[in-house]
């Protein structure tokens, strides 16, 4: 997390330079695009290394090149904004809640999809269906990484295919795993594109709903399709980070719903519990088979 910044008056070191963002040089010192001050508490930020408990004002100004005055003043705002903590015994700073959030979101968004991939892989080689990890795309549930296996008849989806949230079982999972303030709002927003079918439609959803917490996964037999069944299980995400969803699917003739429930369900819950542990996520208390 490294900026290039303004010359401070007050100091003519040069600040230690183990990196950038982007391709800046001397010469962009002077960049009108360039908010200094914000490059600055970038580079205060940046200052931090792993192996750091706290570091005081002196330490801050002579890795960074800034004067004391200057990172007394950013340490003060990233303090107020949670992105340093101020220790008064030891009047020093470490990292605040919203630095490490940021850092953890980072993470978590690049290393969900690694880390499901070759257990989607996997998973699919075995079962010959399609394997699928995705997440909420305003009112739709939008594919991200898809895996496929070797039916000869197979449920084609790729990444940046969508289906729909309320009838296909990677929405209804969605839904099961999110807060009732959040789904209640999207829920408000499906009933006008249901019309008079919402009725059915509500009772799928809470159907599911009842499996989730019943099983821990959801399921859609021919609810987004009439020939396709699909089960899925969301994967508990890390604070401030996007909720995937693992699902699994194939035309009904192939995986008819007693199949999918008695062998699928469980291998996809069992890998989404991977991911989670892999990832050193803990899993919210659900009743899982």
């Amino acid at each position: 997390m490294r900026t290039k910044t303004s010359r401070d008056s007050s100091a003519r070191a040069k600040p230690r330079q183990a990196g950038s963002i982007g391709n800046f040089d001397e010469q962009d010192d002077d960049d009108t695009q360039i908010v200094s001050a914000l490059s600055r508490g970038l580079l205060l930020l940046d200052a931090f290394t792993r192996d750091d408990v706290s570091l005081g004002n002196a330490k801050l100004a002579e890795r960074t090149g800034l004067s004391k005055s200057t990172v007394s003043r950013l340490a003060y705002t990233l303090a107020m904004h949670n992105y340093l903590s101020f220790d008064a015994r030891s009047r020093e700073y470490r990292l605040g809640t919203h630095a490490i959030m940021l850092g953890a979101t980072a993470l978590a968004s690049t290393n969900v999809r690694t880390t499901a991939l070759p257990l989607m892989r996997h998973l699919a080689r075995g079962s010959h269906f399609n394997v699928g990890l995705g997440t909420r795309n305003d009112l739709q549930m939008m594919y991200s990484d898809t895996a496929e296996g070797d039916a000869l008849v197979a449920l084609r989806l790729y990444p940046g295919s969508r289906v729909p949230m309320a009838t296909s079982a990677m929405g209804r999972a969605y839904l099961a795993a999110i807060g009732d303030v959040e789904r209640n709002d999207i829920l408000d927003r499906l009933r006008l594109r249901y019309d008079d079918d919402w009725g059915r439609i509500r009772k799928g959803v809470e159907d599911a709903l009842a499996q989730w917490k019943q099983c821990g996964y959801c399921a859609s037999i021919g609810d987004w399709q009439k020939d396709i069944n699909g089960v899925a299980v969301p994967i508990q995400p890390l604070p401030g980070t996007p909720l995937y969803v693992l699902n699994l699917g194939g035309p009904a003739y192939a995986l008819p719903e007693s199949q999918l429930r008695d062998e699928f369900a469980p291998r996809l819950v069992e890998t989404a519990r991977q991911i989670e542990a892999t990832l050193g996520i803990i899993p919210a208390l659900k009743k899982v088979p």
